[in-house]
């Protein structure tokens, strides 16, 4: 019998990918709530959390076969690892100088990196519904970047931009590896994160309340969404899985703005509106125009 995972469905994968961008976008929310630890300690306790979930996971799957599930990633899976675990420690570093939103927006810009990537990578082309779509998204980046520069730090920023870039390298690793179960890749991210944020800690004390939701964000965020998301990689191209995740540079605004009252600009909300607009495009395409398309 054929498994849910294995199936071609593609409107089972693009709302999986959906439902995978607004976990994700409950991160900056989780974190906004943590009242003492600094972003080298939330990175290495996240990213501990992370790689005990994943790799209990791997070990429950494969047993005795474990060690050898992690080899098959091979230099696609390590090069997703690297991308993913210094993404979350530019993205934790970034929390701390900029809005939320503003990173939401700037993380926004990962498609054109992925896509980009993919070609050099693997001569994967665009197709023309993505490139519409990515279009379209792009005026809206712009219209709430320009709006998001005026209230954050450069340096936040920058960060944020680096998070996308090295985001881009985990999509295209998973890709790259999507005939092999890449949910290893995600385990060894967590460590490279932790290893990363060892080197600049303070301290590795951390209270009670902290370490909760840092293991909340590193297993039931993190590890659930980017484990489904190796699988997700396997069935739709970089650039239109990167832009069906834009939802998230949508949603995590929201979610300030209704827990902790934090009211976006009218900019944002329009910006927001259109990025919104090109994830529909993307994820809804006429099924007769996806039939001439490439895949």
């Amino acid at each position: 019998m054929l498994r849910w995972y294995q199936t071609d469905n593609r409107l089972l994968w693009v709302l999986l990918a959906l439902l995978l961008a607004t976990g994700w976008s409950t991160t900056g929310l989780v974190i906004r709530f943590i009242e003492e630890a600094s972003a080298p300690e939330i990175t290495f306790y996240r990213g501990l959390c992370l790689s005990f979930a994943v790799t209990l996971f791997v070990a429950s799957r494969y047993r005795i076969n474990t060690a050898r599930a992690f080899r098959a990633i091979g230099w696609p899976g390590l090069m997703g690892a690297v991308g993913l675990g210094l993404a979350s420690v530019t993205f934790i570093a970034a929390i701390e100088r900029t809005t939320i939103a503003n990173i939401s927006f700037l993380i926004a810009a990962t498609p054109f990196f992925a896509g980009g990537l993919a070609w050099l990578i693997m001569r994967e082309a665009m197709a023309p519904r993505t490139i519409a779509a990515t279009g379209i998204a792009m005026i809206g980046i712009v219209v709430m970047v320009g709006e998001g520069f005026a209230v954050g730090s450069w340096l936040g920023n920058l960060l944020a931009l680096a998070c996308a870039f090295l985001s881009a390298f985990y999509v295209v690793g998973v890709r790259l590896g999507r005939g092999v179960d890449m949910v290893p890749t995600v385990a060894l991210s967590g460590l490279i994160a932790a290893g990363a944020a060892a080197t600049m800690i303070d301290s590795f004390y951390i209270s009670l309340h902290d370490f909760m939701l840092c293991a909340l964000q590193g297993i039931f965020i993190s590890a659930v969404c980017n484990g489904l998301f190796t699988l997700c990689a396997r069935h739709i191209p970089a650039g239109e899985l990167t832009v069906l995740s834009m939802l998230e540079s949508v949603l995590s605004p929201l979610w300030v703005f209704l827990i902790l009252v934090e009211i976006p600009s009218t900019l944002t909300i329009i910006g927001g509106a259109i990025v919104l607009g090109a994830v529909s495009l993307q994820a809804f395409w006429p099924r007769r125009w996806r039939r001439n398309q490439a895949p």
